[in-house]
């Protein structure tokens, strides 16, 4: 029987030290650019680990999406609804466009996954797609317990407003950081946030209001 190569075995470090190289590349070259020699190269492998981890660049490009996420968990977390605009605003938005917040600066990739039709077959794509549906759950299950117990009976689908709010100014200002635009990311997080509080306490005052309504007597 042969017997495979040491540098060919899996391990956890390797698997990281190629996930973290095709990040890197990801970042400056995109998808079409990245290619498995040069993850090879980056990762100081030999080319035959990296295939030996991934079948191919999609299979690589899904792990690496799912590799993002788990780490995006962990930084999006905050004790407010400001505080999680502001990191997903200023933190992700803003961060893309330093080339050193690597994992942050994915996301923009990652996006780019959702408009590019031509990858619609792409497990990459797939990957993110079904990613995002998992980031929208968790939103709003860390949005909803703080939104007034009196909104969500009078709307019960409130927070998952907030939440698909969110996100599109959080989508919008990623496509801002990738095109390069003069954007003072940490000072429109905090105005979205202002925003997103403003109405959440108009709906709340509106529900308090209808609350102390008297009922209107019945005709006689």
């Amino acid at each position: 029987m042969t017997r495979r190569s040491r540098a060919h075995q899996s391990t956890p470090g390797n698997e990281q030290a190629i996930l973290e190289a095709a990040l890197s590349l990801a970042v400056t070259a995109g998808y079409e650019g990245t290619t498995m020699a040069e993850v090879a190269r980056l990762s100081g492998l030999p080319v035959g680990s990296v295939y030996w981890h991934f079948n191919n660049k999609e299979q690589l490009f899904a792990e690496l999406i799912e590799y993002c996420f788990e780490q995006w968990k962990v930084d999006h977390t905050g004790p407010t609804n400001r505080d999680l605009l502001r990191r997903s605003i200023a933190g992700s938005a803003g961060g893309s466009t330093d080339p050193g917040n690597r994992a942050e600066a994915f996301w923009i990739l990652a996006l780019l996954f959702a408009l590019e039709k031509r990858l619609a077959d792409n497990l990459a794509r797939q990957k993110y797609l079904e990613v995002r549906k998992q980031m929208f759950e968790l939103m709003v299950q860390r949005v909803e317990p703080q939104i007034p117990a009196a909104v969500l009976a009078r709307d019960p689908d409130f927070g998952r407003k907030m939440v698909v709010l969110g996100r599109a100014l959080t989508d919008g200002f990623y496509i801002a950081a990738s095109a390069g635009d003069d954007v003072d990311f940490a000072e429109f997080a905090d105005l979205s946030a202002s925003a997103v509080e403003a109405l959440i306490a108009r709906h709340a005052a509106a529900a308090l209001e209808e609350d102390e309504t008297p009922d209107a007597a019945p005709d006689e």
